[in-house]
């Protein structure tokens, strides 16, 4: 990012942080840094946090990578239960550049993040961080993509959502269905192939997108956009980008894993307009595994694995599950997650339904018994089992201090 958008932004991000009392920092995304935070009265990331895992600037690219992705603004959670407010800044092309990001900030109840912290001396300072209702989290983001879409000087809405990226796809195919240039179009461009190949292989991944829009484009006229010969000639390209990107760096097992995945997915399109909405999507973001496989990992699996496990706690959640919902493998996404949260995905999942079963407990009127049918337990004694490696004591024994208290 040039000097002159970050000094606006640095501006705005005090304000921010004079506002709310809370930190607010200034992601480069293509430098891959902090190029300014600015510190509130209690910065999260200091000795208070009990992530030891924590990444810093995986945790704030991931925000403004999302934020891009869905029209400027992202709100997500952290692995340790904050709130974090995200909005993307683009260049005059459009592209992402960077971001600003804010927080933390406690959404909704206090005693879902209290509920946590063993140690309750650290309780005075959890309970100075910000807490905001749903809606007032909302329209800070909004607010920040407001700001952030005035430095850009381009609309969020062009800068990288999938909305948008669909209906210009959609717009061009059907401009070529009806070009002379693509109606004399009688054989496979092998050589554009092959030119994405290279491309792949050599890092170029600008060329190598604006190539594959190419290449689906002549792909769908040679099928005379039927749709079920699209889907043959969809697989025979995802075939090769995974050759590309397994030479370019990525994990074989995983690529022909999510190859297959990939396949299965497209097969339930049955119009033109659904496939569109499919390829926009897995197309690009298979090409985007050759380039930073790592950063895709992570904004991909963690982070998204987190927000699923907090939505369904409630429910009986497979290690099958979530790694349908972000389309990796049960054994890649296992490691991959204990490399960035210091934990399995089954204590995480444990971690957080106690969270919540604290909440419950302190509810005279609500048994032992359905608190945890309501945390997704179903079994008393397994519940009690794990209450007390996590908290120390029993839920009956927690139950009866919480009342009195």
């Amino acid at each position: 990012m040039d000097s002159t958008m970050v000094k606006k932004l640095e501006k705005y991000a005090k304000c921010f942080s004079n506002l709310f009392g809370t930190s607010c920092r200034i992601v480069d995304i293509k430098n891959n840094t902090f190029v300014s935070e600015i510190f509130g009265e209690n910065d999260y990331f200091g000795p208070h946090c009990q992530n030891s895992g924590c990444n810093l600037l995986h945790t704030y690219s991931y925000g403004c990578n999302e934020a891009y992705r869905w029209g400027g603004k992202y709100i997500f959670y952290c692995p340790e239960g904050f709130v974090f407010a995200a909005s993307s800044v683009s260049d005059e092309n459009g592209a992402l550049t960077g971001g600003i990001v804010l927080g933390p900030i406690i959404m909704g109840e206090l005693e879902d993040t209290i509920g946590t912290y063993q140690n309750r001396d650290e309780l005075p300072w959890v309970k100075k961080i910000p807490n905001l209702s749903t809606s007032k989290v909302n329209d800070l983001g909004s607010v920040l993509a407001g700001i952030t879409e005035s430095i850009s000087g381009v609309s969020h809405c062009l800068m990288g959502s999938i909305p948008f990226k669909q209906e210009n796809f959609l717009q061009t195919l059907y401009s070529a269905k009806n070009s002379d240039e693509v109606k004399q179009l009688e054989t496979y461009p092998i050589e554009t192939e092959r030119q994405l190949q290279s491309m792949i292989r050599d890092g170029d991944k600008k060329s190598a997108l604006a190539l594959l829009n190419e290449l689906l484009g002549k792909i769908y006229v040679l099928s005379r956009f039927d749709v079920e010969d699209i889907k043959i000639r969809v697989i025979e390209l995802l075939s090769v980008l995974s050759r590309a990107t397994i030479d370019a760096g990525a994990e074989s097992t995983e690529i022909i894993w999510f190859n297959t995945s990939c396949i299965k997915e497209m097969q339930k399109c049955s119009t033109i307009e659904e496939l569109s909405v499919w390829i926009t999507e897995i197309m690009h973001k298979f090409v985007n595994y050759s380039f930073d496989f790592s950063a895709v990992k992570h904004s991909d699996t963690v982070y998204k694995v987190i927000e699923y496990i907090r939505s369904n706690y409630f429910k009986k959640i497979s290690l099958d599950d979530i790694s349908k919902y972000v389309h990796f493998s049960k054994t890649y996404l296992s490691r991959i997650f204990k490399e960035e949260t210091g934990e399995n995905i089954s204590s995480y999942i444990n971690k957080v339904r106690i969270e919540k079963a604290k909440l419950f407990l302190t509810d005279k009127t609500i048994s032992l018994v359905d608190v945890a049918n309501l945390t997704g337990f179903e079994d008393q004694s397994y519940f009690t089992k794990v209450f007390k490696s996590i908290v120390g004591v029993s839920p009956k024994k927690f139950k009866e201090t919480r009342i009195k208290i």
